[in-house]
């Protein structure tokens, strides 16, 4: 009876090691895996004045809107919460069609689809609106006569975000292009801080919508091309330093490289130091920058194409060389080939493009990242409503939230 006994553990230990091995052997990652999935519907609205008066009817959307779309994604970052703050850009992506998109950060708080969660979907929790109520602007803004001063897409095009240890938000704006500082509550507290070549003795370098440009009396020849200013911006793990990254290369550029430059927080100036990205022969420009530690980061590059015509959006890992020098780079996941063995997109329709196993991200802007741990990424895109149609041809994108899993740790 006791070798009975003995036989019987014997099995049932060797059949639960056997299902451990299996169930660890389902699980492994052998490549990037998409392991959740959300979406912002693209007609979402928040509270606010009339907006979109500027734009016409597109993809089967009418303007002008009741309140404010919450959409255009372009930066995100990660509460203690679970929640998530994330900022649109201008809103209807040029400053004379903008004037009545306010500019915020709203704070979301998405509920995944993943292998063993059916439902998702992403709340919209309240805003931060940004403003200038001390009057740090140099220049004319749209609501300049008010007393709060809200801050439009005619006044800035915020694409980049971090938050530092006080609380506080610095943004990257396109148009200047500006860093700004804002408190937590969205109250600007330094005037914007202008971008000083360090390649040829810290002259100005602005975009052809600098708004001193259009005022000044000796205005710069703008270097920097139109929609070409700062699109990411990482932050260095102590906290010391922001690398604001330019969307395009200079027009005074030889090569097809991007500057990424160097900003002191506790000097609030720029430094010295300055790096650049070399861009893939089939990419156009960049979405964010995020650093994982003091030299190394992942950069999202893209080219300028949606939906199937989509070829190149990966992301690239860079290491931080020589001041002057390009960064190291290599190619750390092709978004346009995501594993999906879970079948995670929701919601389908007819002519959704990528949504299978083989999961796409085929959108023009993939513009937000956060590195949620060294094997774990969060990408949102930027559906520019009411005008992209990356997922599907016959209707405008929604925002898109995706997490995906590294097969080894980032280092």
């Amino acid at each position: 009876m006791k070798n009975h006994i003995s036989i019987l553990i014997g099995l049932l230990a060797s059949t639960a090691f056997t299902t451990s091995v299996l169930a660890k052997s389902i699980d492994k990652i052998e490549q990037p895996t998409l392991v959740s999935f959300a979406k912002l519907p693209a007609n979402t609205f928040a509270a606010g004045p009339i907006s979109g008066t500027k734009i016409e009817e597109k993809n089967n959307i009418r303007p002008p809107f009741k309140s404010q779309p919450v959409q255009g994604f372009s930066a995100a970052l990660k509460n203690k919460d679970g929640s998530y703050l994330l900022m649109p850009d201008n809103g209807y992506g040029t400053q004379d069609n903008s004037a009545d998109f306010l500019l915020r950060i709203y704070r979301v708080k998405p509920e995944f689809r993943t292998k063993t969660q059916a439902h998702s979907e992403i709340k919209v929790l309240d805003f931060i609106q940004l403003r200038d109520p001390n009057r740090l602007i140099p220049f004319g803004i749209t609501q300049g006569q008010t007393e709060a001063r809200l801050l439009t897409g005619a006044d800035f095009d915020p694409e980049s975000i971090q938050r530092v240890a006080d609380g506080s938000f610095w943004i990257g704006d396109e148009f200047g292009p500006y860093l700004l500082h804002f408190s937590a509550e969205g109250i600007l507290l330094d005037p914007p801080f202008s971008l000083p070549d360090p390649t040829h003795n810290n002259s100005p370098l602005r975009s052809p919508q600098n708004q001193l440009n259009r005022t000044a009396q000796n205005p710069v020849t703008p270097q920097v091309q139109r929609s070409g200013g700062f699109e990411g911006m990482a932050l260095s793990p102590n906290q010391r330093y922001l690398y604001p990254i330019l969307e395009k290369p200079l027009t005074t550029s030889t090569k097809n490289q991007l500057m990424i430059f160097q900003f002191d927080l506790v000097k609030k100036q720029y430094t010295p130091n300055y790096y650049f990205f070399e861009l893939d022969k089939n990419a156009t420009n960049i979405g964010d920058f995020q650093m994982f530690s003091h030299k190394d980061g992942i950069i999202i590059e893209r080219d300028a194409n949606q939906g199937e015509k989509s070829a190149y959006k990966k992301l690239i890992q860079v290491k931080l060389k020589q001041k002057g020098q390009p960064v190291e780079r290599k190619t750390l996941v092709d978004l346009l080939h995501i594993d999906n063995p879970h079948l995670l997109y929701s919601n389908h329709t007819a002519g959704d493009i990528g949504t299978t196993r083989d999961f796409k991200m085929p959108f023009e802007t993939i513009e937000s990242l956060i590195i949620e741990s060294p094997k774990k990424l969060t990408l949102l895109n930027d559906n520019n409503y009411p005008f992209s149609t990356g997922r599907n041809p016959s209707e405008v994108d929604a925002n898109e939230m995706i997490q995906i899993q590294l097969p080894r740790p980032l280092r």
